[in-house]
């Protein structure tokens, strides 16, 4: 279980590494620079993944939909100059939220 902030318990993304973490690790792996890029996302990044794209270089990020536990995420992304996007300005409703 996941608890967040706020003391909500949460079943989701326990034993996971969110696809932000993946993408940014890969990159990492294979030498690849994320000076200046994109990153595209189904939900705006939770606030670890929103810290680790400040620190990446990563300069935009395009999200389909809110994240319930993302308020921070704005602030975080635009304090390292980093551009978001959200597509649709609605949460993301899911099983085990």
């Amino acid at each position: 279980m996941g608890m967040d902030d706020d003391g909500t318990v949460r079943q989701h993304c326990v034993p996971t590494v969110h696809a932000e973490q993946n993408a940014i690790v890969q990159a990492a792996r294979y030498g690849l620079p994320l000076e200046g890029t994109t990153i595209y996302c189904s939900m705006e990044p939770c606030r670890v993944c929103a810290m680790l794209i400040a620190s990446s270089g990563i300069a935009r990020v395009v999200a389909r939909h809110r994240y319930h536990a993302g308020s921070d995420t704005p602030e975080i992304l635009a304090s390292a100059a980093v551009e978001l996007e959200i597509l649709e300005d609605v949460v993301q409703d899911y099983e085990s939220q």
